[in-house]
């Protein structure tokens, strides 16, 4: 056996040494690939929103296929400027209009200049550009006072911060989103890290939740989780109905997913906009609450 096992791999390797100078010497021969990338339907893609006793705020823009290249100049060329967007509260309506604002990107932004929100109303946003209509439906829930805000330090360094709050949840189902801001640092409230959460853990008793710093944006190179001692920092706590929650929750499984290097992206961000569009419309509740950090 020992030998003929010896002889067959003499044999072997001869041929296969012979087969692989053959390959060599042949031209190579790259086959000619047509694929078809998938090109999604125009449609218009909505982040609005209406707060208690504020007015509206409707980000617009068109979408964009998945291989296509993203960068300042064609997320400003996303903007859907010319557009017309109506805002519904029983038989009112008002047409938001189209302004400049740097503390977004790209620095447009709808507003409306009548119909402040109110707790338990409902509001219909309808946008149209072109051939193309969305339209979408919220409720303003009734609003969860914040109890407390308070501040540990952090262990790894002590001017630095970490920011909790308090509340109480009431017996029914509710949905909540978490906003910051720094005063003299930040333009505007930002989301917290947790944007999206459900009383499922704490339903009709007192919630204590803790709150990480935030970036700016998904570029910053900021990835601190803590606020620095003697920052104001001001905290949001927004109520919301079930469909906002369902789209902010999918959104924050997929940032989290696509964050991941080892988790599949298996989510479908779940929009509450009909008919052409994409994207969520919210009504919140708003309780705010600030802190020095000391």
């Amino acid at each position: 056996m020992k030998c003929k096992f010896e002889f067959n791999m003499k044999i072997s390797f001869k041929y296969f040494f012979r087969i692989a100078a053959i390959i060599l010497v042949l031209p190579s021969c790259e086959p000619e690939l047509n694929i078809d990338i998938f090109q999604p339907d125009d449609k218009i893609v909505i982040d609005g929103w209406i707060e208690s006793g504020r007015y509206a705020s409707v980000l617009l823009t068109a979408n964009a296929p998945y291989f296509s290249t993203l960068d300042s100049a064609s997320m400003r060329d996303l903007v859907l400027s010319r557009a017309k967007v109506s805002l519904v509260h029983n038989h009112d309506t008002t047409i938001l209009t189209l302004k400049k604002n740097e503390d977004y990107f790209p620095p447009l932004i709808y507003v409306a200049s009548a119909l402040k929100g109110e707790i338990g109303e409902s509001y219909t946003l309808i946008a149209e550009y072109g051939q193309k209509r969305a339209v979408a439906h919220t409720t303003i829930t009734p609003v969860v006072e914040l109890d407390t805000i308070f501040s540990v330090s952090s262990d790894m360094n002590d001017s630095l911060a970490v920011v909790f709050i308090r509340f109480t949840d009431p017996p029914e189902k509710n949905y909540y989103r978490l906003f910051t801001q720094r005063k003299n640092k930040d333009t505007r409230y930002r989301a917290a890290f947790i944007t999206a959460l459900d009383d499922k853990y704490f339903n009709g008793s007192m919630a204590e939740i803790s709150i990480s710093s935030v970036n700016e944006t998904l570029l910053s190179q900021d990835d601190s989780d803590f606020f620095v001692k003697g920052d104001t920092v001001m905290v949001k706590l927004c109520t919301m109905d079930k469909a906002s929650f369902d789209f902010w929750s999918s959104y924050q499984e997929e940032m989290v997913n696509t964050n991941n290097p080892f988790a599949a992206s298996l989510t479908s961000v779940k929009s509450n906009v009909e008919e052409d569009g994409l994207g969520v419309w919210s009504g919140y509740g708003v309780s705010i609450m600030e802190i020095v950090l000391e």
